[in-house]
């Protein structure tokens, strides 16, 4: 008996350290911080990054919604076998996904080619929101502060070059009915028979839910347009991620319209181009570099830095508050947040501001910006 009693327990033993040695976080939430996120997971792997999936380890899946990574992450982890995955689909949808326990879809296996996919609750979630921006405030989550991204007006590729800026006060109506005469933004009586459209977010989006605060506009009551490939427009329950918006200013024949981006999106329109002044001001200063000219310029974002352009929101890392300190997902946050503050300020061209850089603040999205 004493011997059998011994085996089982070693049996149990052996278990436990097998358990112990992989290492499984999920994580959801915004589309707009993605690619960032994307390159700090990879390079928490470093050489060790075994899997990717799609594309196998060398891929860049920056514009992706759903990937997992399979490796090491020695520095944080050390030989445990860390698997990680993604599903992107929005900040709001994010922050209800987390705090309600939901599961979404992931790639099953971090094995390029793999099609299989598995339901799962998050275990982190990012947003470009405040969590009381929500309609999902409680249970209340862990939030830490990760970076603060820029958004800005982007007109379509087909709009002229006369129409230059876009107010809060312009933004309430051209959001309530999804177009407007092109007139009303060019102050030219020419442009009266010409509609401006506005190809937007869906209701998940945090760039969405911040330019609707940060404009005063009732929040969720957007009603966004679509063009379809000839160019016609018609309304829309929004695009999921920024690609979709900025694919629609791409679109040539679709005429005018003015949309609301990350910078990551905005430069590949026109290369960074056409965007907008906001309330008459830029979010950076000069020219926006969008990488297709020089891989070490930099953008300068003085002007979100000392608070004079207000369409910006910080990004979010959210957990359960039940989350242990100190735990795998807990132990990933922390570092991610690290290697996060380390992309923005090694890529470029810079699409994001690190904390450390802010001269301002602000208590929610939307509220007032103070030194």
């Amino acid at each position: 008996m004493k011997k059998i009693t011994t085996l089982g327990i070693l049996g149990l033993v052996c278990t436990a350290v097998s358990v112990q040695a992989q290492v499984n976080i999920y994580i959801t939430g915004s589309t707009a911080f993605r690619a960032s996120m994307f390159r700090a997971i990879t390079n928490l792997y470093g050489a060790n990054l075994q899997n990717e999936n799609p594309g196998g380890p060398t891929a860049n899946n920056s514009g992706a919604n759903q990937v997992t990574y399979g490796g090491l992450m020695s520095g944080v982890f050390g030989g445990q076998q860390v698997t990680i995955y993604t599903s992107m689909s929005g900040s709001v949808g994010g922050v209800q996904t987390v705090a309600q326990n939901l599961t979404v879809p992931y790639n099953n296996s971090p094995t390029n080619g793999d099609a299989t996919t598995v339901n799962h609750t998050a275990d982190l979630t990012f947003s470009d929101v405040y969590q009381a921006a929500t309609g999902f405030q409680t249970p209340q989550l862990s939030d830490l502060l990760v970076a603060v991204q820029p958004m800005c007006y982007t007109k379509s590729v087909s709009s002229p070059a006369r129409l230059t800026n876009i107010t809060a006060q312009q933004i309430q109506p051209f959001f309530a009915n999804g177009y407007l005469p092109l007139s009303y933004f060019t102050g030219n009586t020419n442009d009266s028979s010409t509609n401006c459209y506005l190809p937007g977010r869906s209701f998940d989006s945090g760039t969405r839910l911040t330019a609707e605060y940060d404009s005063f506009f009732a929040p969720a009551s957007e009603q966004p347009w679509a063009p379809d490939v000839n160019g016609v427009w018609s309304p829309s329950v929004g695009y999921s991620s920024g690609s979709g918006v900025r694919g629609a200013l791409n679109q040539a024949n679709a005429g005018p319209a003015i949309g609301y981006l990350t910078m990551s999106d905005t430069i590949v329109v026109n290369n960074g181009s056409n965007v907008l002044t906001y309330n008459g001001a830029l979010p950076f200063l000069g020219t926006l570099n969008s990488g297709t000219t020089s891989v070490t310029g930099t953008n300068d974002y003085s002007p979100v830095i000392k608070g004079q352009y207000s369409y910006w929101c910080y990004e979010h890392l959210y957990e359960r508050t039940s989350v242990l300190t100190g735990s795998p997902v807990d132990l990933l946050r922390l570092n991610l947040a690290t290697y996060i503050d380390l992309d923005i300020h090694n890529v470029y061209p810079k699409i994001a501001v690190r904390l450390t850089e802010m001269q301002v603040s602000r208590p929610a999205d939307g509220g007032p910006i103070t030194p």
